[in-house]
């Protein structure tokens, strides 16, 4: 069974798929890339407001939470820090 990241964006729910595994890059207070461990030709670009470590280590939360529930919770929700959000979510080819 398949899991999922739950993401509530301004612009919606939005899941992102764990596959192999996920890790995240910070590139800015605006900007964060979701890269999995599987799929090497794109990456999940997610457009924050205020995003700081804090969110990277809600994200890394929900991920352990992930690998320790049973397979029929298959969308684990992240909960994102007080004061930070997340905007937008889409799926971005490596140039």
């Amino acid at each position: 069974m398949s899991k999922y990241l739950q993401i509530t964006a301004t612009s919606g729910v939005e899941l992102i798929p764990i596959g192999d595994g996920l890790f995240v890059e910070q590139t800015s207070a605006t900007a964060m890339r979701v890269y999995s461990a599987g799929l090497s030709g794109h990456h999940f670009a997610l457009v924050t407001t205020g995003g700081t470590v804090a969110m990277i280590d809600s994200i890394n939360a929900a991920l352990k939470s992930a690998a320790q529930t049973s397979w029929m919770n298959a969308v684990i929700p992240v909960a994102l820090p007080s004061g930070e959000a997340v905007t937008s979510i889409s799926v971005a080819v490596f140039a």
